[in-house]
């Protein structure tokens, strides 16, 4: 007596062929279990890296219902760099879990002059960068000029003059992931540009950026 059957599992479908049992019982079979093809359906979140994500960890503290998805590899890494406010001062620490609660969008009422406040919809002019005497829009082109030292701190964070604080602060955060000591296994290199993260922004924040 013959029979054919398949098995199907997540890791893949397991075919018997042409199972063929002895008078005593006793199966005289093959199987097969095929390696799945082609690429994983969600890769790993970390930067250049192609295996499979079966893990998924919270974007941030104050974003819990978002994911970013890793492998077994880069999820313990994430886990272990999950300080996201290393470097920052109290003060910094609380004004960001603050606009947090808000995605960092501003949260008064758009009135006659709102568009100050929301320049391409993402903008908090936390020091009136765009502030235009004529009352029209038009600021988002607008490129303030800096200092020295301002522009080397920006340099520090991959960002050029046209940068405004709320791109500060998201390059900030994201360089502090990719190059905390803990997500790179204690590399020098990636501790030393950690610390000059933190320096330019510590410095950047504290410094009275120009008004135009």
């Amino acid at each position: 007596m013959f029979a054919i059957g398949a098995i199907e599992s997540g890791a893949g479908c397991q075919h018997t062929h042409f199972v063929a049992r002895t008078k005593n019982d006793i199966p005289v079979s093959r199987t097969r279990v095929d390696e799945p093809s082609g690429p994983p359906s969600r890769t790993c979140d970390f930067a250049g890296c192609e295996i499979a994500a079966d893990h998924r960890a919270p974007k941030s503290k104050t974003n819990l219902d978002e994911f970013y998805w890793f492998c077994l590899e880069h999820v313990a890494a994430y886990n272990r760099s999950w300080d996201y406010f290393t470097g920052m001062d109290q003060d910094e620490i609380e004004n960001f879990r603050t606009e947090a609660v808000t995605g960092h969008r501003p949260t008064w009422k758009l009135g006659e002059r709102g568009y100050k406040a929301w320049i391409d919809g993402r903008v908090h002019d936390h020091h009136n960068l765009f502030d235009e005497p004529d009352g029209q829009p038009g600021a988002k082109n607008f490129v303030p000029k800096h200092t020295k030292q301002q522009r080397r701190d920006l340099a520090q964070l991959d960002l050029d003059e046209t940068a405004n604080l709320q791109d500060i602060k998201m390059r900030y955060k994201q360089l502090v992931k990719r190059f905390h000591p803990d997500a790179n296994g204690g590399d020098k290199r990636a501790e030393e540009r950690f610390k000059s993260i933190n320096e330019a922004y510590s410095n950047l924040m504290s410094s009275d950026l120009p008004q135009g």
